[in-house]
């Protein structure tokens, strides 16, 4: 039957009828759904052809580029995008490789208390201002021709490395210009820190840098670093003016840092010890206060006075504990003479580190309470130099400290750098007149003068001066007859341990002591 069909269909479009016969096919509505159909079909198989190309081509075009972006993502810094340490060792090998005899430098370049940004700010924000403090840095050295080009892209520039953190990197070819990096050290510590606009806030910062020299401090990168930080980290110490590293710093650096690590458990071994040395006024000659001064009785070392490790434990991060053991040491000796009815101050010492310290005021008032001891009783000195971090703060935590009803003095009193204007602000009502002043007055003309001008620009303002290092009458005479008001030093007693504090003034009282 098939068959048949297929053969009349044949024969019939074979005739000359055929035409007819398409013509009656066409004209049926069937004919144009098969043909749409058909088109759609056709279409969308063309589509999927050309899509699986258009895919294929794509796949390869990215497997291409990947390896490509991985690459360069890898040699730069997520936050700053400059070159980041990887891409600083391999220019590092390179130029090594190229220049086998030449010398150089490696200048550390570090942001100071940046953390304070990142509390400040938050962390959002404190990756804005390092953006920016990146950009400054490598726009002030692109003239500099001694400097190593890390990576050049059409016009852009970069000769400095982010190597983590706020620690940047620069490699300067010491043979083009003698001293090249400590020059360009100094530019940058000058020029870049300005104040930056962050939402309106402006947001203050410094610059601290080390070097280290190639190949005579190390041939390799990881070492020309560390010693680097090492020389930085001992300019902040010994607030010296040079910051080029030195083969001793390493037996020092590891000694100081041993020394931080036995200081953390001394307060709990009881190897600190607290001396006291009273200060008298010196028309009366009355006991008006004690400073307490801190000494450790090192096991091996001996007995090491403050100024052997109290400025490295600020440095260190360990001060404040510290701190907070001398206030209570010092307000449980309060509390003890007010039992004795003997009427008499103790001052201690705070530094900047304390100062900032946001729940400082707090603690001093809970320790009061604690010991029922009356907050005029307790006197806090700072030295200007601790004033000069943060201004805007220790202005508004010595205003709180004042309000909690603590007496301030301002100590070395002429040796700092704070504006008369500044000063007035201050609520403070003491200052002491630095020692170094004081202990050859009655031989120096120059002290003097100098000590004269202090005393009465202090009085003028309303402070009550202490002098300092008072050893010799003649010293004496000479400052009651300036209008000191206030004296400590040998002359009266040299420091002795806190807990005979009350038993002395008794004495002193008693025996009107002369001299």
């Amino acid at each position: 039957m098939l068959l048949s069909s297929r053969s009349l269909l044949s024969a019939l479009l074979l005739t000359s009828s055929a035409p007819a016969l398409a013509q009656g096919l066409v004209s049926q509505p069937s004919f144009y759904l098969l043909v749409l159909l058909t088109l759609l079909v056709l279409l969308l198989a063309l589509w999927v052809v050309l899509l699986k190309k258009q895919l294929v081509a794509q796949k390869a075009v990215q497997q291409d580029a990947k390896p490509k972006d991985l690459s360069f993502l890898s040699l730069r810094d997520d936050t700053s995008g400059l070159p980041n340490k990887l891409q600083l060792q391999q220019q590092f090998e390179l130029w090594c490789r190229s220049h086998p005899n030449r010398k150089a430098s490696l200048l550390l370049v570090k942001i100071q208390n940046f953390e304070r940004v990142n509390q400040a700010l938050g962390h959002q924000n404190a990756n804005l201002v390092l953006v920016q403090i990146a950009q400054r840095i490598n726009a002030a050295v692109q003239q500099d021709q001694e400097l190593l080009v890390l990576e050049q892209q059409d016009k852009h520039t970069s000769k400095v490395a982010h190597i983590g953190g706020v620690d940047f990197v620069l490699w300067v070819d010491a043979s083009i210009r003698q001293h090249a990096a400590e020059q360009i050290a100094r530019r940058l510590e000058h020029t870049v820190p300005e104040a930056l606009l962050i939402h309106g806030c402006a947001v203050e910062y410094q610059l601290q840098s080390g070097i280290a020299h190639y190949p005579q401090h190390g041939e390799l990168l990881s070492d020309l670093i560390d010693r680097a930080y090492l020389a930085m980290q001992n300019r902040q110490w010994m607030h010296s003016s040079s910051g080029v590293f030195h083969p001793d710093l390493i037996s020092y650096n590891n000694d100081k840092l041993g020394l931080m690590a036995e200081l953390r458990h001394a307060i709990g071994q009881q190897q600190l010890k607290l001396h006291i040395q009273p200060q008298i006024a010196l028309s009366s000659r009355q006991v008006l206060a004690g400073e307490v001064l801190v000494r450790w009785h090192h096991p091996r070392r001996g007995l090491l006075g403050p100024t052997e490790f109290l400025e490295l434990a600020e440095q260190m991060g360990v001060i404040y504990p510290l701190t907070q053991w001398v206030l209570e040491k010092a307000v449980m000796t309060l509390a003890e003479l007010a039992a004795q009815e003997i009427h008499c101050k103790i001052a201690v010492n705070i530094s900047s580190k304390d100062l900032l310290q946001d729940e400082l005021v707090d603690s001093i008032e809970l320790l009061l309470k604690r010991h029922r001891v009356q907050a005029s009783q307790l006197v806090l000195e700072l030295k200007e130099s601790a004033l000069v971090a943060e201004p805007d703060k220790a202005m508004r935590m010595l205003k709180h400290l004042a309000q909690l009803g603590v007496e301030l003095a301002l100590d070395d009193f002429g040796t700092g750098f704070s504006s008369l204007a500044y000063l007035r602000e201050l609520p403070i009502s003491q200052v002491k007149v630095d020692c170094s002043f004081i202990f050859d007055l009655h031989r120096s003309d120059t002290h003097t003068a100098i000590t004269g001008a202090i005393i009465d620009m202090a009085k003028n303002m309303n402070f009550i001066v202490v002098a300092e290092g008072i050893e010799q009458p003649e010293v004496e005479q000479k400052l009651i007859a300036m209008g000191c008001a206030r004296g400590q030093g040998f002359l009266y007693a040299k420091p002795f341990a806190l807990d005979a504090f009350p038993e002395w003034v008794k004495q002193w009282s008693y025996s009107k002591a002369t001299y």
